[in-house]
């Protein structure tokens, strides 16, 4: 009667012995990966030597940027309220951020319009 109306009965017998193929299954999965596969990982490490090998040569070939030293700026002390963290570190003068100008270094020039040239003939 319960296939009838659509019910499905639950076995535990049944819930447990797919659980163990499942995990038989992935068990053997990962052997078969472990027999198939383990070369890749032979392959990597020696594509990756040879890419740290020709990035350490290029590297030696091409000139280097000098950066920035490394400053020696402090955040201490920090203020104890709670509506002090926001806003005191711009107050340190060590932490203050630096102004940046406009990225365009000189504003474009419109172009002429061609109907104002007289001299245009095409």
């Amino acid at each position: 009667m319960a296939k009838d109306l659509g019910v499905l009965k639950y076995d535990p017998n049944t819930e447990a012995f797919q659980s163990r193929a499942q995990w038989k299954k992935a068990d053997n999965c990962r052997k078969q990966w472990v027999e198939r596969w383990s070369w890749l990982l032979d392959e990597r490490k020696l594509a990756q030597a040879e890419a740290d090998a020709i990035r350490q040569e290029t590297a030696s070939v091409l000139p280097h940027v000098i950066g920035k030293t490394e400053s020696t700026k402090s955040l201490k002390p920090v203020p104890s309220t709670s509506s002090g963290i926001i806003g005191w570190l711009a107050a340190k003068p060590d932490c203050q951020l630096e102004i940046y100008t406009s990225w365009i270094a000189k504003v474009p020039m419109r172009l002429p319009d061609t109907w104002d040239d007289k001299k245009y003939l095409g």
